[in-house]
């Protein structure tokens, strides 16, 4: 299986690969990565399993259905959805209040296609742009 791994700090993926081998033991060896870089005085280490919601819209190919279909496809409407598996691996993040905004992640996820790739890519970076910079963003759209 090919495995999608993908390194984002501060609002920018930093790394990406495709590596072909079993989900676990690729997860288990990226752990190890976050692991030494890691900095336990500053934050905690935290994995956690997602599943991923993805929306595209009908009709799609005979080659998006057979690739979609092993990922709960359904349909809503004028799209079709599947669900991604994915790990996002925490190695710097901090409390603010009630919330915990990473600056520094993994995502590990099954490669399916270009349009996952790119979706999982935007979830890497809207997971570690952080809450500020975030809502400056939206201002900043919301003006033009």
């Amino acid at each position: 299986m090919r495995i999608l791994i993908l390194r984002a700090e501060y609002g920018e993926v930093k790394e990406k690969n495709v590596v072909e081998g079993e989900i676990s033991s690729i997860l288990k060896d990226v752990v190890k990565k976050a692991l030494e870089l890691w900095d336990p005085k500053k934050s905690d280490l935290i994995v956690m399993r997602h599943s991923h919601e993805m929306q595209v819209k009908l009709p799609i190919s005979k080659e998006q259905y057979l690739l979609y279909s092993k990922f709960n496809l359904r349909r809503q409407g004028d799209k079709a959805v599947f669900e991604i598996p994915l790990y996002v691996i925490s190695f710097e993040n901090q409390w603010m209040g009630e919330e915990l905004v990473d600056s520094k992640v993994f995502i590990v996820a099954p490669y399916v296609d270009d349009y996952t790739e790119q979706e999982l890519e935007r979830l890497a970076q809207s997971i570690t742009l952080g809450k500020e910079k975030e809502e400056s963003n939206e201002e900043m759209e919301g003006e033009k």
